[in-house]
């Protein structure tokens, strides 16, 4: 990376003894004292913050390398106190250590380098921020408690955890970032070594990033700072672009998608695609669970459970569904892939241990060993077996497991050797080699995984997460699950680990609808779990239906109550209707966020955005028919009332919640996008009864909701992936469509709205008053525009013609 150095040194050759140590040291928004090791951040409309020795070095007086150094638990830290010399480009302080601080060209950012690895018995180094307590946190990955993630530690690596109920600490996506909404301030530590980062929680005025193994050589930290007056998501923004991009999932994967989680045969996955079909809930893909093959990693179909296994997925996409197979990164050593783990041992292909012999897990399936992904030849060797299956139709993987490359097993380090290092620093690196092999095997920009684990960058080879065997209840993470166990979470976790990575680079995310862990009801959800999960999942980006116990099949009433399949249906359509938003949404990497870290508002931990226009209270408490929310700043108009409500961030309120609603808000002032129609799916289908947005039809009809802010609100414009845009709706709206979208019906809900939008007269467009219809059905058969008032319901409908040129409806 080409930087642009502050301090004007000489170059790193030669005797620098004679030149005097800057005092202090500036880039970004970071300055330092070198007299005192002092670092102050100053970021937006709130006064700097500074901290005296913000760097500490653990010691001991011997090091073991066995031994595994907590980040968690430094303990008592020797604290460098001033700077003594200069060498080329770096700063050398008392205690050996070396500091570089640097600008990063186009952005308001430092990268802050750190090597401590001169200082004797050096086994842990400590940065330091300070922190307003009354501020929130976000970021750190798959946080399972809260989005909001001040007071915690969060370590940044998976480690074995008997306390729990799944023997894991649950870190599965560790992402080293903290973003200060308030202030507009990032800190990413781009390191891959054991770390944790202590959140206010030992300390409630710092922040600290605690990492091991200085000896391995520099740290890398990015202190950066948005633009003036920019929204909080450019700090997300600003974090993709110092690490990676996130791979966007292909657009089908943005439709409803079904599992069970065992299958028994080919005839039970057509007839759970044709209940689907015949109830016309919307989908896109099946996916095909474990088990399918004839073992594990043979990637051949079993045909004594799928018979004509190529016919099955033909069947399966003729109905409009693509299909997606379970996977795991293991070669077991004995049965029918014997020979593969003889032949992957003989071409080092393998995880190995410091003698070079493989690691045998005792996975799930196992025993097996890991692929070596870091190895050149064992990519292609795994994508000749990818192939097998791949050839038979298959669109996409779930991939499971490959989490064994851990920095430590009870305190004692124990090798694990890969052809690119070893497990202290491929611990988080391994699950991104995974993922991009089985992501190369697919057609590019057509291939779709959903992976448990990640890493930060690993965005880029990683369509979407999925946290893993939630419980299938509402209780929190961390809680005792009776069995002496701490909980691993339900709904409520699965809200704040999907929230939590959107803002940590990770947008595309999707739990078990439902969950997967203990469901009282034959192993699966009661009714009210799974409905209140696929009302959350619905205004979310993969939208997934599966779990434990026999089905999460809503319309199976052995297991739930009749007429959970039509709710169901009512969420997978609306997920489905706001595929151009989605869709739009995903260009810009940020889909939802959490509502207190997109607004300065007391909004609890689970209400979000999607997108910025849509504003989301799941219900998490069994049994609620009510929920209390804390609306943002600014106008809000309920979904299912209509009602105008202008929020403080400040003042609790009481909404309706019956089962079948979930508490949401338009912001006043926009437009959303959405399909005008419903269709079953997003892919081609040739069966009959089938509808599809391939079909014109159904695919070039947009529809935008139409939320005026009569004066109050700011009005947004809606610019779309296709190059569609529309704006205003306080008085006329402007719009042009682009390459996909033919036809736009504008739709106000005007039950709290004035004249002329509650009762209007006349609709016009470019000046030319359009004919009113009585009708939808009416209303889809005119061309040439026309509009409808349902004035019952307070319902104004315009349909207006397409066009590359600016065009104007008005309304009086």
């Amino acid at each position: 990376m080409l930087r642009a150095l502050v301090v004007v040194v000489l170059a790193a050759c030669g005797d620098n003894s004679h030149i005097a140590v800057p005092a202090t040291l500036s880039a970004g928004p970071v300055t330092i004292d070198t007299r005192t090791m002092t670092i102050t951040v100053e970021g937006q409309q709130r006064a700097p913050m500074s901290i005296e020795h913000f760097l500490g070095i653990a010691t001991v007086s011997s090091v073991d390398d066995t031994h595994y150094y907590d980040p968690t638990a430094p303990g008592t830290l020797e604290t460098p106190t001033h700077a003594v010399s200069v060498d080329g480009d770096w700063i050398m302080l008392d205690d050996g250590t070396r500091l570089r601080l640097t600008s990063v060209p186009l952005l308001d950012c430092a990268e802050l380098d750190i090597d401590a690895s001169q200082h004797a018995g050096a086994v842990l180094m400590q940065l330091a921020l300070a922190r307003d307590p009354t501020e929130p946190i976000f970021g750190t990955g798959d946080a399972p408690v809260s989005p909001n993630v001040a007071g915690s530690v969060r370590e940044m690596q998976l480690r074995v955890d008997p306390t729990s109920e799944s023997s894991l600490n649950e870190t599965h996506v560790p992402v080293p970032l903290a973003l200060w909404p308030r202030r507009g301030v990032g800190l990413f530590v781009a390191d891959d070594r054991p770390g944790a980062l202590d959140l206010g929680k030992t300390t409630p005025d710092r922040v600290t990033a605690t990492f091991a193994a200085p000896s391995r050589g520099t740290y890398k930290v990015y202190i950066y700072r948005a633009t003036n007056l920019a929204p909080p998501s450019q700090l997300v923004d600003i974090y993709q672009r110092l690490s990676a991009r996130p791979a966007i999932p292909p657009r089908w994967a943005f439709a409803p998608m079904q599992w069970r989680n065992t299958w028994d045969s080919s005839s039970q996955v057509i007839g759970d695609a044709d209940a689907m079909r015949t109830r016309h809930i919307p989908g896109s893909t099946m996916w095909i669970d474990n088990p399918w093959q004839t073992g594990y990693n043979t990637f051949e179909i079993d045909p004594a459970r799928f018979a004509q296994p190529q016919q099955l997925v033909a069947d399966l996409e003729a109905r409009g569904f693509h299909v997606v197979f379970w996977s795991t990164p293991y070669v077991d050593q004995s049965g029918i892939t014997a020979g593969d783990f003889s032949e992957a041992r003989s071409k080092h292909f393998l995880v190995t241990d410091d003698g070079g012999s493989p690691l045998v897990y005792p996975w799930q399936n196992g025993p097996g060993a890991l692929v070596d992904f870091s190895h050149a030849g064992a990519v292609p060797w795994w994508q000749d077996r990818i192939k097998r299956v791949t050839d038979v139709g298959a669109r996409g993987f779930k991939l499971d497991f490959g989490e064994e490359i851990v920095p430590e097993l009870g305190g004692t380090i124990v090798t694990m050797l890969l052809d690119a290092g070893d497990n202290t620093v491929m611990h988080n690196r391994y699950a991104g080699l995974y993922h991009q092999a089985y992501l190369g095997a697919l057609p590019q920009g057509d291939g779709f995984l959903l992976t448990r684990a990640g890493a930060w960058g690993e965005q880029q080879f990683n369509t979407a997460i999925w946290p893993g065997d939630l419980d299938s209840d509402f209780s929190l993470h961390g809680v005792d699950n009776g069995k002496g166990k701490s909980n691993v979470g339900g709904l409520p976790s699965a809200i704040s680990r999907g929230l939590s990575l959107s803002v940590s680079g990770y947008p595309f995310y999707g739990s078990d609808i439902g969950g997967f862990r203990d469901g009282p009801n034959q192993g699966a959800p009661t009714t009210e779990v799974l409905l209140r999960w696929a009302e959350y999942a619905a205004l979310g980006t993969i939208m997934q239906l599966g779990g434990g116990g026999p089905s999460h099949d809503p319309w199976d009433t052995t297991l739930f109550t009749p007429g959970a399949d039509a709710i169901y249906k009512q969420y997978a359509e609306l997920h489905m209707l706001l595929d151009p938003y989605l869709w739009t949404l995903a260009q810009d990497g940020l889909v939802t966020q959490p509502a207190a870290f997109a607004y300065e508002c007391d909004c609890d931990p689970m209400m979000f955005l999607l997108g910025h226009d849509i504003l989301v209270a799941p219900v998490v408490t069994a049994g609620a028919t009510t929920r209390e929310v804390v609306l943002p700043p600014g106008t809000w108009v309920d979904k299912w009332t209509g009602a105008r409500i202008t929020g403080d961030g400040h003042t609790s309120i009481t909404v309706s919640a019956p089962l079948a609603q979930i508490p949401m808000w338009y912001r006043a002032g926009s437009l959303i996008p959405m399909f005008a129609r419903a269709a079953d799916t997003l892919l081609p289908a040739t069966a009959p009864g089938v509808t599809s947005y391939e079909d014109a039809a159904f695919g070039s009809e947009l529809r935008f909701i139409v939320t005026p802010g009569l004066g109050e609100d700011l009005e947004s414009g809606s610019d779309l992936h296709d190059g569609t845009h529309a704006f205003g709706g306080t008085g006329p709206i402007t719009y042009r469509t682009g390459t996909q979208y033919k036809t736009i019906t504008f739709d106000l809900d005007a039950r709290s709205l004035p004249a002329p939008y509650s009762s209007p007269v006349a609709v016009s467009l470019d000046g030319v008053d359009l004919p009113s219809v009585a009708s939808d059905t009416a209303m889809f058969a005119c061309a040439t525009g026309c509009w409808q008032l349902d004035a019952a319901a307070h319902h104004v409908q315009i349909r207006v013609p397409g066009g590359a040129m600016d065009r104007t409806v008005a309304i009086r």
